[in-house]
């Protein structure tokens, strides 16, 4: 189920009872942006300066997470194909979500970089997670 609160913001029911946020227009970003908001948490806890400068650095970003997942996996950038970037947001920090890959880590979903700030921390294996509807 998805409903509009106003013009720039989706929300949809995600799994476990999630509310996940997220601007109207994704095309405008190039990537899906989510925010995701536990039942009980407030949408207000959010780092919202956070999201502004993962957006406004998107391209570094996504870069920086290319190299780490590789280094992590000890793969060659050029033999990795990393695609469809997703912006996930949390009360509590962010990740990166590769959406599409040809590495085992990212079937079925993908695979995230979780960071701190703008700097990767550590690989998020996404292969146990529950698909978020639409």
């Amino acid at each position: 189920m998805t409903q509009g609160v106003g013009p720039l913001v989706r929300v949809s029911d995600g799994p476990g009872g999630l509310s996940v946020w997220g601007p109207a227009e994704p095309e405008r970003w190039g990537v899906d942006v989510n925010v995701m908001v536990e039942a009980g948490e407030d949408v207000e806890a959010v780092d919202l300066r956070l999201l502004a400068e993962v957006l406004a650095h998107l391209d570094d970003v996504v870069t920086q997470a290319r190299r780490f997942v590789c280094a992590q996996l000890d793969v060659p950038q050029e033999r990795a194909a990393l695609d469809a970037p997703e912006v996930d947001v949390y009360t509590d920090g962010w990740m990166l979500r590769f959406a599409r890959g040809d590495l085992p880590i990212c079937e079925p979903y993908g695979v995230g970089v979780v960071f701190e700030g703008l700097r990767p921390v550590r690989l998020e294996d996404l292969s146990e997670a529950e698909p978020i509807e639409d």
